[in-house]
């Protein structure tokens, strides 16, 4: 169902994080992050070149999934600071088998804080709350260590590999998937850590 075109899916926050939805003005300093080859290291999309590269993400990607009325992409913002680090969110896989899948990436100079995993946490609260799936995965490009341990914090569980199940920058590569499902999510969110 398409939604308004002033649809934003709400913002969420943690003891650390405001995740919102991005605008326009989030160009300039999301570009400063999204140029890193670093970050785009296990990415589907490749180190922004131009600020008009991050504006297309902006202006396409972004409004189109707020359209669909997906929670994806949500800025994830250290406030006071108002400035996107890094983005996640949800969307849906197979609606008609209700499952979504998690997204995720974060600025360089953020790694290793647990920003991810308390921003990915809070969306999978809404996202379970409001959108109610079944089950939510995540894809890992073989060789993430990083990524899958965000997801084993979350409580995630290896599914298997998919071999060369991806052809990306000219290379055939594995993907790792993963996957929580909703009664798992239910023990996990109640369980302190």
């Amino acid at each position: 169902m398409i939604k308004p075109p002033n649809w934003r899916p709400p913002t969420l926050t943690t003891e650390r994080l405001t995740l919102r939805a991005f605008t326009e003005d989030d160009a300039r300093p999301l570009f400063e992050h999204a140029r890193n080859p670093n970050v785009a290291r296990f990415t589907l999309w490749d180190a922004h070149r131009t600020v008009a590269d991050t504006m297309l993400f902006l202006r396409d990607y972004a409004v189109l999934r707020y359209l669909e009325g997906m929670p994806e992409p949500y800025a994830i913002t250290v406030p006071p600071d108002p400035h996107p680090i890094g983005a996640c969110g949800c969307f849906w896989a197979a609606k008609l088998h209700q499952t979504m899948e998690l997204g995720y990436w974060i600025a360089e100079p953020f790694w290793g804080k647990g920003y991810v995993v308390e921003a990915c946490r809070a969306v999978l609260d809404h996202v379970f709350a409001e959108y109610e799936p079944e089950r939510v995965q995540a894809r890992v490009i073989d060789g993430n260590t990083a990524s899958e341990r965000v997801l084993t914090k979350l409580g995630f569980r290896h599914e298997g590999v998919f071999r060369h199940a991806l052809l990306r920058r000219g290379n055939f590569e594995d993907v790792r998937m993963y996957s929580v499902l909703r009664d798992e999510w239910a023990v996990t969110k109640s369980t302190p850590g």
